[in-house]
C-alpha cells in the first residue's frame, strides 16, 4: 500500500528538495517509532523520488550492551527484509566517549551523544556518497524542543520552527504529530523499539514530555495553537532584528571605510585563535544586536547557540561598561584563564588604550585597544598552557613550536624565519645559531636611536592581545664575534601584528 496520508506527507516535504535524480539518502534510525516509521515511507517512496536510500543506526554505548545491540540488530534486521531491501550501517561510538566529551565540553549527556551522533552521520554520509541526511523529527519533538528553551532562556534563534531543510539535513515528517507516526505503525502492522530511558525523568524532555505536556492539555486543549501564533511573532521580531544588524554593519563600514582588522563590522578569524570584531561597531549596537553579534562568534567557534542569556548579558554589559581596575595597574592577564561561571574583569594600564576581559562559561572577550577579541576558553587555555617556550636552531629546517612550525630558510642575503602557513618572506637576515622563545619579564630591545625599549612597552604600544603577546615569538641571535647574546627580533606578522627587527650596527 503506497497511498497514506503519512506517506504523502513525507514525499511532498521532499519534493522541493528533489533537485537532480537520482539523488542519494542517508537516513538516520534508531529503532523507534518515528524514524521507523520514516524508513517505511522511505521505503515505499523510492520509485517516486528515483533515490539510492541508506539507513545508518548508532550505538551509543551509554545504556545496557543487550539493549544497545537488540537496537541495532531490529534496525538492521527490518531493513534486510523489506523488499526490496535496504543498505545498513551499523555505527558506533566507543564506550565511554559519551561520558568523556560530557565532561570535557561540560555538556550534559543528551547533548555530548547528539553531538557525538550527528559526527557519525557526517562520516557516513561520505563514505556512502549522499546527498542529504534525512532525521525523524516530529512536529511533538518541535513543540518540546520550544518548551524547554522558553523556559531555560533561549535565543529567537532557538525559538524557531524547525525547517524542513537546515543545510544537508532533511526532517520530512516535521508537520507530523507523534500520535499520527504511531498510528501509522499499527495500520502497518510494524512494531518498533522503545528505549528504556525515555521511560525516565532524568532528561528534560522526559520530564516536558510525562508531566508539563499532559498538563498544558488538561488545562489549555489550544496551547499549540497559542504557540505557533507567538513563534511566528518571535520570527517576525527576528527577521527585524537580523535586517536591522545589517544596515548597521553596512552604516558602519560606510562610515569607516573599514576593512582592516581592527575596524571590521563581522568576526574576522585571528590566527591565534580568536574572532575579532571592531570595539566602536560592538559599542555602537542595542542590547539585542550585541546578542546576535555574540550569538553568530559562538556558532562560528563551534561553541553553540545555546549559551545561557545571563551569559551573553553579563559579557556584552561589562565590555561596554566604562573599565574598572580589579587588579593592579600593569598586572598581566594570566588570572584570566580562570574560565568557571564568575565573570572575571580585568584592566591594565597601558598607554592610550584601554583593555579589559570577560570570561564566563564556555566563552572568553577581550577588549583590546579598537578590537574586541572572542575565544573559545578551552582552545584558549590549550594555547595558553603553551606560553612558554624555547627553541635552538642552530641550522635551517622545519622546527615545531606551539603556533604551529617556524621555517628557516637560507635567502640570498642570510638567514630567515617565517611561519610555515605565511607567504612573505618573513622576518631577517639572520646569523646562525638563533634561539627562537617565549617572552619573558624584563625583556629589552634595541631602538634605531641605539637606546634599548622594554618589549612588554612594544607590545603594549602594538596593542598586542594577552595570549598573542605570551606566544609572540622572541628571536636571539648569538653573536659569538662580538661575545654577546642580544634580542635581534620580535616576529609578529604572521600573528597580524608587526614586525621588530634591529638592523646590524
Amino acid at each position: 500500500m503506497n497511498s497514506h496520508p503519512l506517506i504523502d506527507v513525507v514525499f511532498n516535504n521532499l519534493k522541493p528538495f528533489l533537485t537532480h535524480i537520482p539523488c542519494r539518502f542517508l537516513l538516520a534510525c534508531s529503532g523507534g517509532a518515528d524514524s521507523t516509521a520514516l524508513l517505511l515511507a522511505f521505503h515505499r517512496l523510492q520509485t517516486r523520488l528515483r533515490c539510492r536510500l541508506t539507513v545508518v543506526t548508532v550505538n551509543h554505548n551509554i545504556r545496557s550492551a543487550e539493549e544497545s545491540a537488540a537496537d541495532s540488530a531490529f534496525v538492521a534486521e527490518l531493513c534486510s527484509r523489506l523488499d526490496p531491501p535496504v543498505s545498513c550501517v551499523i555505527a558506533e561510538i566507543p564506550a565511554g566517549e559519551v561520558a568523556r566529551y560530557t565532561k570535557e565540553r561540560n555538556r550534559g549527556t543528551e547533548d555530548a551523544a547528539r553531538t557525538l551522533r550527528y559526527r557519525l552521520f557526517e562520516e557516513t554520509a561520505a563514505s556512502v556518497g549522499a546527498d542529504y541526511i534525512v532525521t525523524a523529527h516530529n512536529l511533538s519533538d518541535v513543540y518540546e524542543t520550544v518548551l524547554m528553551r522558553l523556559f531555560q532562556g533561549g535565543s529567537t534563534a532557538s525559538l524557531s520552527v524547525m525547517p524542513v531543510r537546515r543545510g544537508r539535513y532533511l526532517r520530512p515528517l516535521i508537520t507530523v504529530e507523534r500520535s499520527d507516526i504511531e498510528v501509522f505503525l499499527r495500520q502497518q502492522g510494524i512494531g518498533w523499539r522503545e528505549d528504556s530511558t525515555n521511560a525516565e525523568d532524568t532528561y528534560l524532555r522526559n520530564r516536558i514530555r510525562h508531566h508539563l505536556v499532559p498538563a498544558l492539555a488538561a488545562a489549555f486543549g489550544g496551547w499549540r495553537t497559542g504557540l505557533d501564533k507567538t513563534l511566528q511573532r518571535i520570527s517576525l521580531d527576528r527577521s527585524f532584528c537580523e535586517e536591522a544588524l545589517i544596515t548597521a554593519r553596512k552604516t558602519f563600514i560606510g562610515m569607516t571605510g573599514a576593512t582592516n582588522a581592527g575596524g571590521t563590522a563581522d568576526w574576522k578569524q585571528c590566527k591565534h585563535g580568536a574572532l575579532t570584531i571592531a570595539a566602536d561597531f560592538f559599542d555602537s549596537l542595542h542590547p539585542a544586536l550585541r546578542l546576535r553579534v555574540l550569538e553568530q562568534g559562538c556558532r562560528r567557534l563551534g561553541i553553540g547557540t545555546r549559551v545561557p542569556l545571563g551569559i551573553l548579558l553579563r559579557l556584552s554589559s561589562e565590555l561596554t561598561e566604562a573599565p574598572e581596575i580589579l587588579k593592579g595597574a600593569g598586572q598581566e592577564t594570566a588570572a584570566a584563564s580562570d574560565v568557571s561561571e564568575a565573570v572575571l574583569i580585568v584592566q591594565e594600564k597601558q598607554p592610550d588604550t584601554r583593555s579589559k576581559i570577560a570570561a564566563a562559561g564556555a566563552l572568553r572577550l577581550e577588549r583590546r585597544g579598537d578590537r574586541i577579541l572572542l575565544f573559545d576558553s578551552t582552545a584558549y587555555l590549550t594555547l595558553y598552557n603553551q606560553k612558554s617556550y624555547s627553541l635552538t636552531i642552530p641550522q635551517c629546517g622545519i622546527y615545531a613550536y606551539p603556533l604551529g612550525q617556524l621555517e628557516v630558510y637560507q635567502a640570498d642575503n642570510g638567514i630567515f624565519v617565517r611561519d610555515s602557513t605565511e607567504k612573505s618572506s618573513g622576518i631577517g637576515p639572520f646569523t646562525l645559531p638563533i634561539f627562537v622563545r617565549s617572552r619573558r619579564g624584563g625583556d629589552r630591545i634595541q631602538m634605531k636611536s641605539g637606546n634599548v625599549k622594554e618589549v612588554k612597552k612594544i607590545l603594549n604600544e602594538w596593542q598586542v592581545d594577552s595570549l598573542a603577546r605570551e606566544l609572540l615569538p622572541i628571536i636571539i641571535e648569538d653573536t659569538c664575534i662580538r661575545r654577546r647574546t642580544r634580542i635581534r627580533a620580535l616576529y609578529g606578522s604572521f600573528l597580524g601584528y608587526k614586525n621588530w627587527f634591529v638592523e646590524e650596527q
